[in-house]
């Protein structure tokens, strides 16, 4: 069974779904309040956590995400576009979960300078792909103009993970690969190395 559907069926994958989901959930309708405008793009700080959650937690955080992101639009921005939302909200942790762990394979977990590189590597990567597929369902679908929502999308995302989600990853990633914290099949293999 894929991991992305095992998930469901696993006790500590339901806790880390429900977990990122309430967290990005509180982020999204906190600043749903607010609405901030820099320049044309508009600011939402919840974009620090995709990309974070999606190396610690995997499936779960790809699942929560998604979910989260159609809750905070319930709550004050649904669209048709909050579909496509939903979507990229999955494919964005889960595509920074898998390339970081690629990147990583053979290499120690641990808040280094190896790590930290790749995590921005990755961030770029994956926030760059996942924001050209966003903007290009707006103007496949909903005739929305593909530059300006792509500069929007990106330079939004990009700003917040890179800056904020930058520090949450280096703070983090010690204490909950220490502590079991992490969910996936990658982390499962790295654990399996660990102890060979």
């Amino acid at each position: 069974m894929h991991e992305l559907l095992e998930v469901w069926t696993e006790k500590k994958g339901l806790m880390f779904i429900a977990l990122s989901a309430i967290i990005y959930i509180v982020v999204l309708v906190l600043f749903n309040q607010v609405h901030w405008v820099v320049a044309g793009i508009s600011i939402r700080p919840a974009a620090a956590l995709p990309v974070v959650f999606g190396i610690l937690w995997g499936p779960a955080a790809a699942w929560g995400l998604g979910i989260g992101n159609i809750a905070g639009d319930i709550s004050g921005s649904w669209s048709p576009m909050s579909i496509f939302g939903f979507l990229i909200n999955f494919l964005y942790p889960y595509l920074s979960y898998l390339l970081w762990h690629r990147l990583m394979k053979g290499h120690d977990t641990s808040a280094d300078s190896y790590s930290l590189s790749f995590f921005l590597l990755v961030t770029v990567v994956i926030t760059l792909v996942c924001m050209i597929l966003l903007a290009a369902s707006g103007t496949i679908f909903f005739a929305r103009p593909f530059e300006s929502k792509f500069i929007s999308y990106f330079g939004n995302n990009i700003l917040w993970t890179m800056t904020v989600g930058t520090v949450i990853f280096w703070l983090v990633l010690d204490k909950a690969v220490r502590k079991g914290f992490v969910y996936g099949r990658e982390w499962d293999r790295r654990k399996t190395i660990a102890e060979t």
